[in-house]
């Protein structure tokens, strides 16, 4: 393995994480302060389809580190592999479809069907998380859908 697949990983694996970290605490209503933040997201899913992209840049360094010890065949399924989030995390980051969101998004922008305010919204209200994005992003909106 050259030392340029070294330095990459190494500088890439702890963004990575990040970002899929944060995309699953958005996914999961830790951090809410996200939606409706359109002075710093200009596309307004954008932290969802960074868990997507994370998962898909995390298979890709997967397939590089491997590749020195793996047969080729391995290598092209862990690529093949890294396509399928890839394309989620554009789809979501474009146009989402209605089920793929959370469903405190879905109440938020006033899906019919979600007709109950999500739990997630009342038990992660003052979540560290939300508090420290809240304070990054510039967020100083007030409750979500109050």
């Amino acid at each position: 393995m050259s030392a340029r697949v070294i330095v990459a990983a190494v500088v890439f694996l702890p963004l990575l994480v990040g970002i899929l970290l944060l995309g699953i605490a958005a996914y999961r209503g830790r951090w809410h302060s996200w939606h409706g933040n359109d002075a710093f997201f200009h596309w307004p899913y954008t932290p969802l389809a960074g868990a997507w992209f994370g998962a898909s840049g995390l298979l890709v360094v997967l397939a590089f580190a491997v590749a020195a010890v793996a047969p080729a065949s391995v290598v092209a399924v862990l690529a093949a592999l890294a396509v399928v989030p890839l394309v989620i995390s554009i789809v979501v980051y474009v146009h989402p479809p209605r089920w793929l969101l959370p469903r405190y998004v879905r109440w938020l922008e006033g899906d019919e069907e979600t007709t109950e305010r999500p739990a997630c919204l009342e038990a992660h209200r003052h979540s560290r998380v939300d508090a420290i994005m809240r304070a990054i992003t510039f967020g100083d909106r007030r409750e979500p859908g109050g």
